[in-house]
């Protein structure tokens, strides 16, 4: 088993507990900001940002109210078991 950084745990949970927001409609666009913009060193977070930032680019709405990126978020936190 590899040992995973402090720092890389404390990112993965932060980004669990933004999909976890984004998927029940808390998220704010601060968290959105925060988390959307910010790229992960772990290659299975960053493909889930990337996602997220692409399903958004496709309604007019803010990130954190669109039905689609709540509907992402749900599937990346199934998909990732987080």
């Amino acid at each position: 088993m590899t040992a995973v950084s402090k720092e890389t745990q404390q990112a993965h949970d932060g980004f669990a507990d933004f999909l976890h927001s984004l998927a029940e409609g808390s998220a704010t666009q601060q968290d959105w900001r925060r988390h959307a913009i910010s790229h992960n060193a772990d290659a299975a977070l960053e493909t889930a940002r990337m996602e997220l930032i692409k399903v958004s680019q496709t309604d007019s709405r803010m990130p954190t109210d669109s039905a689609k990126v709540r509907d992402a978020a749900s599937e990346i936190i199934r998909r990732l078991a987080i």
